[in-house]
């Protein structure tokens, strides 16, 4: 029984392909990077202003992208004494213009996490339609497609279903 080899014009395009989705996963991967690096000190500066009281929890997740109980959990979890409850600190007097300050750098970096934010949107759609495109193609299998992007071979089905792509049997 012989075995098929690919046609090397299938070789090519499955190459190129592999190719692609490679240079769009660093792509995608470096935005991720760059969004890490924007959400550690936005953390940072959260957790620095909830310790020194510089404003009320609420204002502060008001500046941020995130809700009061978010910014409450990332306080609890640095340990920093709640307001209210068995274990609170001291009513807080809060002083305008160390509020003003503590704003305002939660605005500068929340921007800058949005920004980076919207990198990582804007390199996920490329990859996601080379995804889709790819495996409607046939060009090559989820299996393939998933050693060469962020996602396992589960996570690629998702993608693909989810783009209205026909799934491929077999």
């Amino acid at each position: 029984m012989a075995t098929h080899d690919p046609a090397p014009a299938d070789e090519a395009a499955a190459k190129a392909a592999a190719a692609e989705l490679e240079r769009l996963t660093k792509a995608f991967n470096k935005a991720e990077d760059n969004l890490e690096k924007a959400r550690t000190p936005l953390h940072e500066a959260i957790v620095k202003h909830l310790r020194a009281r510089s404003a009320p929890p609420g204002v502060l997740a008001d500046h941020t992208p995130y809700d009061r109980n978010h910014v409450g959990r990332l306080g609890k979890a640095a340990g920093v004494p709640p307001l209210r409850g068995p274990n609170a600190a001291p009513a807080p007097e809060y002083d305008e213009a160390t509020q003003a300050a503590a704003l305002a750098e939660l605005d500068k970096l929340t921007a800058a996490y949005r920004k980076a934010e919207g990198k990582v949107e804007d390199a996920r759609g490329p990859l996601h339609e080379a995804i889709v495109r790819n495996y409607s193609a046939r060009t090559l299998g989820p299996g393939v497609i998933a050693e060469h992007v962020p996602y396992d071979r589960n996570h690629v089905g998702r993608i693909v279903k989810a783009a209205g792509a026909p799934l491929i049997r077999g």
